[in-house]
């Protein structure tokens, strides 16, 4: 990730003082509520695994990945910023609008992020072919992924409390970004490879 600028720090520093401990409690709750239905989710998909015949393992790293892609905090509700500015939809003295223009323009930072975000869960959802490695291999593969996933959200639960606004939004961007590392694409597409990297690409300007 690029080096930030002083200038640049400091305007994220100044938007993000401006939300209420209120704003910042209730993107923690909604932001808690995904990692921990993200976890049930994964506890299941990691107990099916064994029971996944070998040419039903590409149906299920595919499943794996979309279930990951909407327990991901990328919704209104776990932004400080929409939950303080968005009610009424016109954003006025929002800091984010501010820094990364308004997330409903067609060019901010938002924007951006999440079409490619979507474009990435078209990619996965389309991928009907098959496995890009031997069976023992995919089911070793989808086992780390779940592993690791299940770490990046219990760390994500257990770090939340503590941050004020500035570093929710850090924290945000990164946790992304991790799940989105710990995706099986190796057993997927490279057209869903190629869209995960705009994703993550993306997210470089996510915050």
């Amino acid at each position: 990730m690029p080096k930030m600028r002083p200038h640049r720090i400091s305007e994220l520093e100044t938007a993000a003082s401006a939300i209420t401990q209120e704003s910042l409690h209730a993107a923690k709750e909604a932001i808690a509520l995904k990692c921990e239905e993200h976890l049930r989710w994964l506890a299941l998909f990691e107990e099916r695994l064994e029971a996944v015949g070998p040419s039903e393992l590409h149906k299920f790293a595919r499943a794996l990945s979309l279930m990951t892609l909407g327990h991901l905090p990328t919704r209104p509700e776990t932004c400080p910023f929409c939950i303080q500015y968005g009610r009424d939809r016109e954003c006025r003295g929002c800091g984010y609008a501010a820094t990364h223009c308004r997330c409903d323009s067609d060019d901010s930072a938002f924007s951006l992020f999440i079409e490619a975000f979507q474009e990435l869960g078209r990619a996965i959802y389309q991928d009907t072919g098959g496995l890009n490695c031997p069976p023992s291999e995919a089911r070793k593969l989808l086992r780390s992924s779940i592993c690791d996933s299940i770490d990046a959200a219990s760390s994500m639960l257990e770090d939340l409390p503590s941050d004020c606004a500035l570093k929710l939004m850090e924290r945000k961007a990164a946790y992304i970004d991790l799940m989105l590392a710990h995706l099986p694409l190796i057993l997927l597409s490279e057209d869903v490879r190629e869209s995960c990297r705009c994703v993550r690409e993306a997210l470089e300007n996510y915050w």
